[in-house]
């Protein structure tokens, strides 16, 4: 009995500015330590919410835990379980030394979860709802299906599932295979059918990586062997998604291929954070650039030079090098007052924007803890996001409204 009190958990959600998201994240907590018969167990949060995961792991140890286990509650089994989640949970047992910890593997894949899934979606046929509906449209009537031997590289777009193309959603549904990348929405994957292999190859910053040899020779395999191929990458394939290069690849083995475009985290998620790339009489060019170079993810001194007179930059890939960035476009002429913006996980509940200036972003960014992934703005049109923030306003009033309402069932 000893032993199992000094037991704990550690149930982890994503973190959402929606009330009832982070709600039902501490009712599950409350729900597994009462089926699981454990004493010690406690809620934590991966973005925006708290108990962050630190906080979390500290209030186990404090009530007497001693071996911790860390349990990602319905995150994404590549940018998270694979990725954030373990360096946060390395940070914080470093804190309490002699505390014994793992995490769990993610549930998306568990046999239960899919049990579930398929029961939930009968269900739904059999309302019919959607199928009586005026006008529905349907995908069957969409002439898109993966064909056997092919390859799509196809564009998942920034996050948002909405965003998701309808030629892409009906390649998802018919392909065989799926090779996905770290970038893509895991609710994208509930697209493809229970019987199609998926294959996980993101490249995450200080974790697992899979060469792009390996991945080029994965697409050629499995179109080889008959299979539907369907190469889910984040955003567009095309732009900075090494999508030319898995292109070339095929070519060269005799490999027919289709690239289906994305909507790019360059073009939706300024728009989410109201910010217009271009406005009539403030800005008519932009210019887009990576600012992690390939390979080693290191800054390459006076990749931004040349396009410092570009009304809008907007830089992929560049948190890590942010500081370089703006030193180094104000060296080039930019005034270091011109404004400029951080959005982390653009077009996601869990959102995040810092505005500043080329001459404190930097600063700003690091106060708020912005990491990658994360989208930089720079230009006048930045300005406009005062007036134009659209999406974390109605984000705001969603979680308020749901916060009333919980308080209210509450009281």
């Amino acid at each position: 009995m000893k032993d199992e009190v000094q037991r704990g958990v550690l149930v982890v959600g994503h973190g959402s500015r929606r009330a009832a998201a982070n709600v039902d994240v501490r009712e599950a907590a409350v729900r597994i330590g009462e089926r699981g018969g454990f004493v010690l167990v406690e809620p934590a949060f991966l973005e925006i919410e708290h108990p962050n995961i630190a906080e979390g792991f500290a209030r186990l140890v404090q009530r007497g835990a001693r071996d911790i286990t860390v349990h990602p509650y319905f995150l994404s089994p590549g940018r998270h379980t694979r990725g954030d989640i373990p360096v946060e949970v390395s940070e914080a047992a470093s804190r309490h030394p002699g505390i014994n910890c793992r995490i769990t593997e993610p549930l998306s894949a568990h046999p239960l979860v899919i049990e579930a899934s398929v029961e939930r979606i009968f269900e739904s046929i059999h309302l019919e709802t959607y199928d009586n509906a005026p006008g529905a449209l349907h995908l069957s009537q969409v002439r898109y299906r993966a064909e056997r031997g092919t390859v799509y590289l196809v564009g998942a777009g920034p996050g948002d599932p909405g965003l998701l193309t309808l030629k892409a959603l009906a390649l998802l549904e018919s392909c065989d295979t799926l090779v996905y990348d770290y970038l893509v929405n895991p609710e994208l994957l509930s697209h493809v059918n229970a019987s199609a292999e998926r294959i996980y190859v993101g490249k995450v910053g200080g974790g697992r990586h899979t060469p792009q040899r390996q991945i080029n020779h994965l697409l050629v395999q499995h179109a080889r062997a008959g299979k539907r191929v369907v190469r889910l990458k984040g955003g567009d394939p095309f732009l900075f998604g090494r999508g030319g290069e898995e292109a070339e690849a095929l070519v060269d083995a005799g490999i027919p291929f289709e690239v289906v475009p994305g909507i790019s985290s360059a073009l939706a998620v300024p728009a989410y954070a109201g910010i217009p790339l271009t406005h009539r009489g403030m800005s008519s060019s932009v210019a887009v650039i990576t600012g992690a170079r390939g390979g080693d993810g290191a800054y390459e001194s006076g990749a931004v030079t040349h396009l410092a007179s570009a009304d809008t930059v907007v830089v992929l890939m560049g948190v890590a090098h942010l500081r370089e960035i703006a030193k180094e476009l104000v060296n080039s002429g930019r005034s270091a007052e011109t404004p400029a913006a951080v959005i982390r996980w653009g077009t996601y509940n869990g959102q995040q924007t810092v505005k500043g200036t080329l001459g404190t972003i930097a600063e700003e960014a690091e106060c708020a803890g912005m990491r990658a992934p994360a989208v930089i703005i720079i230009g006048e049109v930045v300005r406009l996001r005062e007036r134009l923030n659209w999406f974390e306003q109605n984000l705001s009033v969603v979680g308020e409204e749901e916060l009333e309402a919980t308080m209210a069932v509450a009281c």
